[in-house]
């Protein structure tokens, strides 16, 4: 019994110690998606705050009869047969640093036997000011008949994106969050400065290496770019 526990604590500790920062380093040194003329991809480009950092998340779902991969499921609260992928993308392909823009793959793949198809996109800001993120997208493809495409020309903002600070009751903390207007088309979409994520849906199956999602971070007056002292409040 020692003895199989010192082999599974030293297990732990190569995997710990020396693999997973092997997988690390390697992955570090590779050439971020999008970056190859091989890769085929979507883009998201717009404006933003200097200091803000802009990323997004694909989210790919998959299935199939070769499918070997299980995924739980909230609503049904039991495992079901499919995979789930969701993966970051982080690197800015703009060289101006008032803009953004990003890479995505749209095509299907396969994993463990499933195929891949991408289900949703996020898009979201961050800054020292408000790490969780704001100016959240989310971009859907419609399943609904009440779901309204929008055109793949069109201009979403995020506009007048402003800090909000608050004490607590306790009077002991502070918190704060960035909120922002959001709109379609200068047309506005939102009938308060909004901390949550506004939905958006496009035609996924339209998508080619020539699209363009065009999202504009904007900030406003209040928008602050310095964190905030949770025990001392704004200074």
């Amino acid at each position: 019994m020692t003895k199989t526990i010192l082999t599974l604590i030293l297990f732990f500790v190569l995997m710990f110690y020396v693999v997973y920062p092997l997988v690390e380093w390697y992955e570090s040194r590779q050439p971020p998606f999008g970056s190859s003329s091989e890769d085929q991809y979507i883009v998201i480009r717009g404006k933003k705050p200097k200091d803000a950092e802009v990323t997004a998340y694909g989210t790919f779902f998959g299935g199939g009869e070769t499918c070997k991969s299980f995924s739980w499921s909230v609503s049904a609260g039991k495992k079901r047969k499919g995979g789930k992928a969701d993966i970051l993308f982080e690197h800015n392909f703009s060289e101006s640093n008032d803009s953004y823009e990003l890479r995505l793959p749209f095509h299907n793949f396969i994993s463990s036997g499933c195929d891949m198809k991408l289900h949703q996109i996020e898009v979201e800001a961050k800054n020292d000011f408000d790490q969780v993120g704001f100016a959240k997208l989310r971009i859907y493809s419609p399943i609904n008949n009440y779901d309204k495409v929008i055109d793949m020309n069109s201009i979403v903002q995020a506009k007048e994106c402003n800090a909000r600070i608050w004490q607590w009751e306790s009077k002991d903390r502070w918190s704060g969050a960035m909120t922002c207007f959001y709109f379609v088309n200068d047309i506005i979409k939102t009938n308060k400065p909004e901390s949550n994520a506004y939905t958006i849906y496009y035609d996924f199956s339209k998508f080619n290496n020539d699209t363009v999602i065009h999202y504009d971070i904007l900030a406003g007056e209040n928008y602050r770019s310095e964190p905030l002292d949770k025990e001392k409040g704004p200074q």
